[in-house]
């Protein structure tokens, strides 16, 4: 087997994913206007995901890179004009699941397009992975779910933190800038010493240009229940913004000295 996915050593152009949707015009997911792809599977099983609709990596509509590139093409000049230069983001699901498409994709919207690309991702996957998709990455979005270990894993069910911090590691061997997303949830993520892990994780991370809080919501807990499948924080209550300013304003005092933008409570 090859170390990595060459997308310039083969037909890229017909490779095929399981796509999950997609948004024409969608503007909190990176820089600008974005076209939003969500591929289907993620082995994670986060306590609050909102879409357990993209687990299963078998299921969605097939589509090709081709098809993919075509439809962006048409809207090109919505993402390059737009405030912050805009381009393509793909989500999921953890997208890296099917890196062979989405590395694929990238080199393709970058060649064809030359478009911003960006990746929202747990940090997991495997090595191959990385090495097929980072090169055609210009942007990460970073789940943390958790900055300590074993609440990382209570909150995953099924990964480690281990592994994102390594892939950290490698965003910053490649001087690839990543954003913090961080789900504020209570009871779990939203203690002082939880705060503080996830200052002191940044600190040792010099690429990461932006910290986003988001408060804890309840807007997938419909697709658990159509799903057949129990929702496990039923009696977890949602959250302002205006009552994770305290996170963020200590987060700003943290990182202030290197000016980076810290969201979430407004």
């Amino acid at each position: 087997m090859p170390a990595i996915v060459d997308p310039s050593t083969m037909e890229y152009m017909d490779v095929k994913g399981n796509v999950h949707s997609t948004e024409s015009l969608a503007c909190l997911e990176g820089p600008g206007n974005r076209f939003l792809l969500f591929l289907n599977g993620c082995a994670a099983r986060c306590l609050y995901c909102s879409n357990p609709d993209t687990w299963d990596e078998t299921i969605g509509t097939p589509m090709t890179v081709g098809q993919l590139v075509k439809k962006i093409g048409n809207l090109k000049n919505y993402y390059i004009n737009s405030v912050g230069g805009g381009g393509v983001t793909v989500s999921g699901g953890e997208p890296l699941t099917q890196f062979a498409f989405l590395s694929c994709f990238l080199y393709a919207v970058k060649k064809h397009l030359g478009l911003h690309t960006c990746v929202e991702t747990t940090g997991q996957g495997c090595t191959k992975a990385w090495n097929s998709v980072l090169p055609h990455t210009d942007l990460c979005l970073v789940c943390i779910k958790h900055a300590i270990p074993e609440k990382y894993e209570q909150i995953t069910r099924t990964k480690k933190l281990d592994r994102c911090l390594k892939f950290l590691k490698e965003l910053e061997k490649r001087n690839i800038p990543w954003w913090c997303r961080y789900v504020v949830l209570p009871g779990y993520t939203d203690s002082k010493e939880d705060i503080e892990a996830l200052i002191e994780l940044i600190k040792n991370s010099p690429t990461c240009e932006r910290i986003e809080f988001l408060p804890y919501h309840e807007l997938g807990k419909n697709k658990w229940e159509e799903l057949g499948i129990e929702y496990p924080l039923k009696d977890i209550k949602q959250l302002k913004k205006s009552e994770i300013k305290w996170i963020c304003d200590m987060v700003r005092e943290a990182f202030k000295d290197r000016n980076i933008p810290v969201t979430g409570d407004a």
